[in-house]
């Protein structure tokens, strides 16, 4: 029976950027099985205080007296407004902050990372949610993409995850004109009161060497 290592993943990570490693970890470590359970950031950190999950890759550095994020992936990939092609923001091609304000508005949901990074850039410019008209609040990526390309309404999404809709046009890139390039940052997670399995500490090793092949991807 094989041992397992048991990651828990922010969307992003466990949807886009794991899965490319997977092929290249099982042939170098055929013995160990790896698991990766998705979820949001904060559900991500709740479950390394449990020691549910042996490590966490997250999108935000959550720490506490047992947890410890270091730093992985800096600058992994750019925040950027979407509409969909029958949009009024699609004929504009870049808009104010202010502008913002009534749209209809994808979410993604509490404990996101990404929520809480754009409602922070947003409410620096005098913009909160209760500006927005919230039509729904999404949990995945592809989930959110879907809603806009519906016209269902806009939504801030992580450039990598809407490449692909971008390019077959199902969906436009607003620019912002008051916001500076919103880049992302990933953390490594993990307890410091359990002891860290040998296929653990191989796994953060293994995607420590892998970080060139990520950024470059993202």
């Amino acid at each position: 029976m094989k041992n397992a290592v048991n990651i828990g993943a922010s969307s992003y990570t466990g949807e886009f950027l794991l899965p490319q490693l997977i092929g290249d970890w099982e042939k170098l470590n055929p013995d160990v099985e790896l698991k990766v359970e998705i979820s949001d950031s904060s559900q991500v950190f709740e479950q390394v205080i449990n020691s549910d999950v042996d490590a966490g890759v997250i999108g935000m550095s959550l720490e506490n007296n047992t947890v410890r994020a270091e730093p992985f992936l800096n600058n992994y990939d750019e925040l950027i407004l979407i509409c969909s092609p029958d949009h009024p923001f699609a004929g504009k091609g870049e808009v104010s902050v202010n502008d913002l304000k009534g749209q209809n508005f994808i979410l993604r949901e509490p404990g996101s990372a990404t929520r809480m990074w754009y409602r922070e850039v947003l409410a620096t410019h005098g913009v909160t949610f209760d500006d927005l008209n919230v039509m729904a609040e999404l949990d995945t990526y592809p989930a959110i993409i879907k809603a806009v390309e519906s016209d269902s309404g806009i939504s801030f999404v992580l450039r990598k995850c809407a490449q692909d809709s971008l390019k077959m046009g199902k969906i436009k890139e607003v620019k912002v004109k008051d916001l500076a390039p919103l880049m992302g940052n990933l953390y490594v997670i993990y307890n410091t009161e359990f002891p860290m399995s040998d296929e653990t500490r191989r796994f953060l090793g293994f995607v420590e060497a892998e970080k060139p092949k990520l950024a470059q991807a993202a």
